[in-house]
């Protein structure tokens, strides 16, 4: 699943904007399959996920506020949620989460906010984020979203 379709199915199924979630999503070239090497039929994917974004009511580009965030959804109720999101590419997904740690670490300005890590509901992903120790999560306030078409769970303890 890449990382687009990731948050097409975060968003439909954790923060839809039905519910009442305000959504930005940020959306990179490479994410859209535009420069680089890309594997066969990711450029009509993605385009399908992001439109189903749209159709969601996710509004794509930069937060006013938290800039190039791949997720910020905020909810009256609920609050803000700062997300980062990995799914397929051509990193190890090991690296990819090393990567991810840093760019949620990045996002942390202090408390007022939830922080994500959302990943494919597949099971190297389900061993990468297994990997980081629960005192490490609790530290950094961090929750673990596995994420597939048919749902997203949240991983109790890693």
């Amino acid at each position: 699943m890449y990382q687009l379709e990731v948050k097409r199915w975060l968003v439909a199924h954790r923060f839809n904007p039905k519910d009442g979630w305000v959504v930005t999503v940020d959306v990179d070239a490479m994410e859209r399959a535009r420069g680089g090497q890309h594997p066969e039929g990711k450029k009509e994917r993605v385009q399908v996920a992001e439109a189903e974004l749209v159709d969601l009511g996710a509004t794509i580009g930069a937060h006013t506020e938290f800039g190039r965030t791949d997720i910020v959804a905020e909810h009256p109720a609920h609050g803000v949620y700062l997300v980062e999101v990995e799914g397929t590419s051509s990193k190890q997904s090991e690296q990819a989460m090393y990567s991810a740690l840093g760019q949620a670490a990045l996002l942390m300005h202090g408390p007022g906010q939830n922080y994500v890590l959302a990943v494919p509901d597949e099971p190297k992903w389900e061993r990468q984020v297994r990997k980081i120790p629960e005192y490490a999560l609790g530290q950094l306030s961090l929750r673990c979203v596995l994420v597939s078409r048919e749902g997203a769970r949240e991983l109790v303890s890693a």
